[in-house]
């Protein structure tokens, strides 16, 4: 065992040694003319990696279930178009990490429920004889923006904020039950005790392509609303019915650079290192 250990140990520290030969060759191989005194005189601005602004517009729809207490029985729902737009800021934290962003925008955005029908029970559950809802929701958001780059042209995504927004309209779909009835003067239209402004917590996970200056980014988005749909004791002063939003959302963006990017991959660091060396000596010669 001690020797096959040994064997391992050589072999790792061997093949150690040729990649710093491997790196050394292909970082620091520079031309004899090029001097140690002349690289002390040489006086490079360094920008800073990913440190950019862009902005763009994306588009998709939204996926709706709802949280509730007492628990009802839900499915989820398809609403649209989703669509917005945004600005994001790429920066270095602490001139150490080069993931960071700050994004911030507003979106055209939807919420709402449909309770599921119970085969066992042979019921579906309603509120005001409706068993759909779904409410327009402009929305603005501030987002912390992580990303990695993987090579030049692709990065994976991480966002997590808040947002808030004011429910503009209201859709109902009643039971058939209850058509008819005097639920019908609510089909379009908020009770006294619905509540109309929303905000929460967001966030999601993406991709990212970059072909300098667009980037085009794809979404799945996660929102969770702090603020209930209705006052929660408007049907009883014993007893509170909580239901507030959970939604997700797949949404597709074009984004464009509004200053140049400078990613931070070996490959990416390599050309503008090369870039600021060929232009330092053209000044000198």
């Amino acid at each position: 065992m001690r020797k096959i250990l040994l064997i391992i140990a050589l072999l790792f520290a061997a093949w150690t040694a040729r990649a710093q030969v491997d790196l050394e060759k292909e970082f620091f191989s520079l031309p004899d003319t090029v001097t140690n005194a002349y690289l002390d005189s040489l006086s490079i601005q360094v920008t800073p990696p990913n440190d950019y602004w862009s902005v763009g517009v994306y588009g998709g729809a939204s996926l709706h279930f709802g949280f509730w207490n007492p628990s009802r029985l839900t499915k989820g729902h398809w609403a649209f178009p989703v669509y917005g737009f945004s600005f994001i800021r790429y920066f270095t934290m602490f001139g150490i990490f080069h993931n960071m962003g700050l994004e911030f925008g507003a979106q055209q955005n939807y919420e709402g429920y449909e309770f599921k029908y119970n085969e066992e029970t042979k019921y579906r559950a309603t509120e005001s004889g409706a068993y759909k809802v779904t409410m327009k929701v402009p929305e603005a958001f501030f987002l912390s923006h992580f990303h990695i780059d993987i090579g030049e042209h692709f990065k994976l995504l991480a966002k997590l904020g808040i947002y808030g927004g004011y429910r503009t309209s209201i859709s109902r779909t009643l039971d058939e039950v209850y058509e008819g009835s005097t639920y019908e003067q609510y089909v379009n239209s908020f009770r006294d005790y619905d509540k109309r402004w929303t905000y929460g917590v967001q966030g999601g996970l993406g991709v990212g392509l970059m072909f300098s200056p667009f980037e085009f980014h794809l979404n799945a988005q996660v929102k969770w609303g702090w603020e209930s749909f209705w006052q929660q004791d408007y049907a009883s002063k014993y007893y509170y019915r909580f239901a507030y939003p959970l939604d997700g959302a797949i949404t597709f963006g074009i984004y464009y650079q509004l200053t140049p990017r400078y990613g931070h991959t070996r490959s990416q660091l390599r050309k503008l290192a090369r870039k600021m060396v060929a232009e330092e000596m053209n000044k000198n010669e």
